[in-house]
């Protein structure tokens, strides 16, 4: 199953050519597909505040289930004990 977020579209543009790079997730690609630039780690952190990520550990993705989000059912409860017929 793939889950990607509805909505979400971040501008990112190479700062040699002006081409919308494309952004998986937080990852800014290396190179421009377009140019072929390979891009320094100053060009990275400029197109990093040109398309809005924060910075440190709350831009990353969570590891979990978010606070407040309710677990896991349990397993069922044991039948109770059989009843003599007619009662």
């Amino acid at each position: 199953m793939c889950f990607r977020p509805a909505g979400v579209e971040i501008d990112i543009h190479c700062p040699h050519c002006g081409f919308k790079v494309p952004v998986m997730g937080s990852t800014i690609l290396k190179k421009c597909p377009k140019c072929k630039t390979t891009f320094s780690d100053e060009d990275i952190e400029a197109m990093k505040k040109e398309g809005g990520f924060a910075d440190g550990p709350a831009a990353a993705a969570p590891a979990g289930a978010p606070a407040g989000a309710p677990g896991a059912p349990g397993a069922p409860g044991a039948p109770g004990a059989p009843k003599a017929p007619g009662m």
